[in-house]
């Protein structure tokens, strides 16, 4: 080993400067004083020439040694120590990861540190991303859900803004309805902390008023969204920056409400965040607000229904009329002989021909998915039969020789006898196949990677979480990573990148147990959990991931697909999140070598 002289005063090598150039990373070695002895050209380009200066008077402008600093810590234990730091250069807010790794002479006495400073702003900026879209995506099924089970518009409108708020991370979300008389836009519901925000807000649709001509005023009288990203620059919101600035409102978007094609109302949403409402978000809101509008449209709907039944609850026929004017199907159980009496809507719904008016209880009973029928049976058989007298449920039926559809079964006993025993069940069935199916890809986009269909990092993220609290060890992490993407991507293309990516993915899944959870965590990143999996079979599965990449080499052209991989185990649950790093780090040990070995 060197002494402490020959390093603090020996330059690198050529060979070893072309080595560390090739990593791509930022590179400083520090002396006991934590003075810069080194700099690599990537530092240089971060934080300027600073060889000579302390490290926290260079990188962060302080007299003292920074809190947390893995130079420190590494001179203190002598061991490799990993931390995240966020740096203000400029304008501009990056977060860097850095590694600090003990210089050791002969002796075995620490004379200097080498750091390695990676730039992780992009994978942080993505994993926010993902967090953001999850939320929202969590906000939109649960907007679905208070659509389905609310009754009233005020009651949905105020759910609405709740979600909004609590799952979408936003500072403030508000429905207002417009007054056609006067044009003034009046809150019916809001929700967030800066609610506050609304008590001196005056908007209106009003093109001729001041107030009128702001984003909400444009989206009502255009129909369309209006997004400010930059609340405080955008030429509309003159008026209401003032306030904005008190409540750290930094971005908007305005979403109008539809009926029948003509805006009655709006969603204002609100972000502590400039750049917030990128398209994805943009689009996922809008499918929010769509979904409202056939709210409303169904509750004026149901409006009219109910107003019908009221003036038709002395004519059984008409009302039958009525309902078969709608997409339900109506359908009528006479408990005593068993008879269910169905309108021909409904025995189309349900694969019967329409002549066929009648089924016994018991052949309709034969119809329900087998998972779905004892919950069935609990209202047909145990509910009913007590005072209650409505009920709401949802559950599949064979409806074709090819599969099932979902419904949903509102009815209601019409009639008992004088001991309370219900006599007659009425009601209505929808088809909600459609929505089961959306509601189930909601499900699948956010857990899941679109372009390699493996599951993607907030899943892992989630699952790793879950693997704290299991009894499912040992158990195996492997981290993998493509070589070469980047050079790919730059000289043919992110087409000819993603069939990469796509490749390693394949490899990947096939190297795996099915029960394993194998996700992309990142551009050219994977992640794999291996429950129940000692150190011998997690370097089998890499084995396996070795040989699938040289079977997809041989049998498709492109580019040729190479996998740096590593992996680590934890005993228990304590283990977990060191595993990770570790399997990580020996990831990049042997992507590192890899490339120190071509360069050589």
């Amino acid at each position: 080993m060197p002494t402490e002289e020959a390093v603090l005063n020996t330059p690198p090598a050529s060979v070893s400067d072309a080595i560390i150039a090739a990593v791509g990373d930022g590179i400083t070695v520090h002396d006991r004083d934590f003075r810069i002895i080194y700099q690599n050209q990537v530092m240089q380009n971060i934080f300027g020439e600073c060889v000579g200066k302390t490290c926290h008077e260079a990188y962060n402008q302080s007299s003292t040694i920074c809190n947390e600093c893995p130079v420190a810590t590494c001179f203190s234990n002598g061991e490799v120590h990993t931390v995240e730091r966020i740096v203000n250069i400029g304008d501009k807010t990056f977060v860097f990861e850095n590694c600090a790794s003990p210089i050791r002479d002969k002796n075995g006495t620490i004379v200097a540190a080498v750091e390695v400073v990676r730039n992780a702003t992009e994978r942080k900026e993505a994993e926010e991303k993902i967090t953001k879209l999850k939320n929202l995506y969590d906000a939109l099924s649960r907007t679905n859900k208070a659509i389905l089970h609310s009754g009233h518009r005020d009651f949905l409108f105020r759910e609405i803004c709740q979600i909004a708020v609590e799952h979408g991370k936003l500072s403030l979300a508000v429905i207002g309805t417009i007054d056609r008389e006067t044009g003034s836009i009046t809150p019916v519901a809001s929700c967030g902390r800066a609610s506050s925000y609304l008590d001196s807000l005056s908007v209106s649709s009003d093109i001729g008023r001041e107030e009128g001509r702001g984003p909400t005023g444009i989206a009502i009288r255009e129909g369309v969204p209006y997004i400010c990203n930059d609340f405080h620059g955008d030429p509309t919101t003159g008026l209401w920056r003032a306030a904005a600035t008190e409540f750290g409102i930094n971005s908007s978007a305005a979403f109008p409400i539809k009926f029948k094609g003509e805006s009655v109302g709006v969603l204002k949403v609100y972000a502590d965040k400039k750049g917030f409402f990128d398209p994805e978000i943009i689009d996922l809101f809008q499918e929010m607000v769509d979904n409202v509008s056939f709210a409303i449209k169904n509750y004026h709907r149901e409006e009219k229904r109910r107003l019908a039944e009221i003036a038709l609850q002395e004519s059984e026929m008409r009302l039958k009329l009525v309902l078969e004017g709608s997409n339900d199907g109506y359908w009528d159980w006479d408990i005593e002989t068993g008879i269910v009496n169905m309108s021909p809507r409904f025995a189309e719904m349900i694969g019967r021909d329409q002549d066929d008016a009648a089924l016994t209880i018991s052949e309709l009973m034969n119809l329900v998915h087998a998972d779905d029928k004892p919950r069935v049976r609990n209202v047909v058989y145990d509910r009913l039969s007590t005072t209650t007298s409505a009920f709401d449920t949802e559950f599949r039926m064979t409806c074709t020789a090819n599969g099932f559809n979902w419904f949903r079964y509102r009815g209601k006993v019409v009639s008992r006898d004088e001991h309370g025993a219900p006599l007659r069940v009425s009601g209505v069935a929808s088809n909600i196949t459609e929505k089961k199916r959306q509601e189930e890809e909601l499900n699948y986009l956010s857990t899941h990677d679109t372009l390699t269909g493996l599951f993607n990092r907030a899943y892992f993220d989630t699952e790793m979480v879950r693997m704290a609290n299991s009894r499912q060890y040992p158990l195996g992490i492997v981290v993998a990573d493509v070589d070469g993407l980047k050079n790919v991507n730059d000289n043919f293309g992110h087409a000819e990148g993603d069939q990469l990516i796509k490749r390693a993915a394949l490899a990947l899944r096939n190297s795996f147990r099915g029960e394993d959870v194998v996700a992309r965590i990142g551009g050219d990143e994977f992640a794999v959990i291996l429950q129940n999996a000692d150190e011998s079979s997690v370097k089998e599965a890499i084995k396996r991931v070795l040989v699938f990449q040289s079977e997809i080499n041989r049998e498709q052209s492109g580019h040729a697909l190479s996998i740096s991989l590593g992996s680590a185990t934890a005993e228990s649950s304590e283990q977990l999140h060191s595993a990770l790093k570790q399997a990580d780090s020996r990831m990049y040990y042997y992507k590192i070598r890899r490339k120190q070995q071509t360069v050589a």
